[in-house]
């Protein structure tokens, strides 16, 4: 017997903020058909809809305790990359959620693939602190912060702690590619809320790679979007005039987000440690400037020539951060890094970071969370799934903060209307505008057309006269 389809969400529900979209193949039906559909992620569903302009999704797949299976590409049949979305288990083996089929998409690019599974992992692993690589930064040590770290996220104190320990000296530190099916390995396990297995065999370049791939992929650059022209201004003052550079920059990463400035600080030390050994790696300042310059500062633009004009003022930009760390980045009380802080747990050895290859079962990065067969499995029935005692002393805060969040959903969706409205308004001006300049030309040319025509016609009357004898028009 078919099984009915998963309900289709409530017209409240579709008015979230949609993180991802875009189109898909989906297979459905009982002859498992091919059918073309708009994806969009909102919350923690995947909403599908028969044609990007429909108003009512035509269903959804629910992502809270689901995971994906990638299937290999089959090279009988190009151009199809299958992915799948099946239930999560939890450690007993039974499915976490058993209320659905099945869901399988098919994208048309393996590049395709990539990003809709990176999108879908972040919402199922969001909870348990995965998810990060692509994810928001503010998200990441929000959640960090709960467990015990949050000042940067712990993939850079893994990364940072591991290169100064075995790679300061490594040649080409940074500019030399890692093992690309380790670093892989590597994201997808910290996307699963994971630990690391670095390799025992020290490799540097692997390890570098996975800190460069993290910042890189951030939803922005660690010096946001909206600051990208401030701070260029500032690095051009600060070669013109230093003192006033120093206090122009001082003041604007005095604005930046919390956790923007701590990961800046953090990564403008770590360099400065780098370059003291640059007999031996052959990375100064200004080598480490050009390489994580792109990924510090960058412009929201995709022209290609916005970038090439600014890249040489993000490298003086992110050498001035480097050579003034002090300076810019003074220490301060609240500073220390997940893995300092768990150090002076009770037990020192509870929870220090397994950074070996080949450990049978990988231990939790976050204290608090491993479970007793050492096995860690984000989609845990428990926790997924709350029972109701363990709910109920929250329940009027949560019935306060539903109502606050109410309000806000709200007065975002009026905002939204407003927004919409004016587009709506600006659309019909342009297309005004639009009309007015094409009349325009149509005049000019037919004003154009018209002193031709008069002009030939004059230079027949005076030939006619010439010939026949009488007047002339032009005269």
């Amino acid at each position: 017997m078919q099984k009915p389809p998963p309900p289709v969400p409530s017209h409240p529900k579709a008015k979230q903020k949609v993180v991802f979209c875009g189109w898909l193949r989906k297979e459905g039906g009982s002859f498992k058909t091919l059918r073309s559909r708009w994806f969009e992620i909102k919350g923690d569903q995947l909403y599908y809809y028969k044609d990007k302009s429909d108003p009512r999704p035509a269903g959804v797949v629910p992502l809270a305790g689901n995971e994906v299976i990638r299937h290999s590409p089959d090279p009988m049949d190009p151009g199809n990359y299958k992915f799948e979305i099946v239930s999560g288990k939890n450690r007993e083996g039974r499915p976490v959620v058993g209320s659905h089929e099945t869901f399988v998409m098919i994208a048309s690019t393996m590049e395709e693939m990539d990003r809709w599974i990176g999108a879908i992992n972040r919402i199922i692993y969001k909870p348990y602190g995965g998810g990060m690589f692509g994810g928001d930064l503010c998200e990441t040590v929000k959640f960090e912060a709960r467990k015990g770290g949050g000042f940067v996220p712990i993939v850079v104190d893994v990364c940072i702690e591991y290169i100064k320990k075995y790679g300061l000296e490594e040649e080409g530190l940074f500019r030399l590619p890692g093992n690309a099916k380790h670093i892989s390995t590597l994201k997808a396990q910290f996307n699963r809320g994971e630990s690391p297995e670095l390799s025992d065999e020290k490799d540097i370049h692997t390890v570098a790679s996975l800190l460069k791939l993290y910042l890189r992929e951030l939803s922005e650059p660690v010096i946001p979007y909206d600051f990208f022209e401030v701070f260029l201004t500032a690095a051009k003052c600060y070669e013109m005039y230093e003192e006033d550079g120093i206090t122009s920059i001082t003041n604007h990463l005095k604005q930046l987000p919390p956790p923007n400035f701590n990961l800046l600080k953090v990564l403008s030390r770590f360099l400065f440690e780098v370059q003291l050994h640059s007999a031996k790696s052959k990375m100064d300042i200004r080598n480490l400037a050009m390489v994580f310059g792109p990924n510090i500062l960058r412009s929201g633009s995709e022209d290609p020539q916005v970038m090439m004009e600014s890249t040489g003022q993000v490298t003086a930009l992110v050498s001035i951060f480097i050579k003034r760390h002090q300076l810019f980045f003074p220490h301060t009380d609240d500073e220390k890094t997940y893995t300092r802080q768990n150090n002076t747990s009770q037990d020192p050895t509870a929870n220090l970071i397994d950074l070996t290859f080949g450990s049978d079962s990988p231990k939790l990065l976050r204290s608090g969370m491993q479970s007793p067969s050492g096995n860690f499995n984000p989609l845990d029935a428990n926790e997924l799934f709350p029972t109701e005692d363990s709910t109920r002393n929250g329940a009027n805060v949560a019935d306060e903060g539903d109502s606050k969040i109410q309000e806000l959903e709200s007065e975002v969706e009026l905002q939204a209307r407003r927004i919409k409205d004016l587009q709506v308004e600006l659309e019909k001006q342009r297309k005004v505008q639009e009309m007015l300049l094409i009349r325009l030309s149509d005049e000019q040319r037919a004003r154009v057309a018209a002193e031709e025509r008069l002009e030939k016609l004059n230079t027949a009357m005076d030939e006619f006269c010439g010939k026949f004898g009488g007047f002339s028009i032009s005269q």
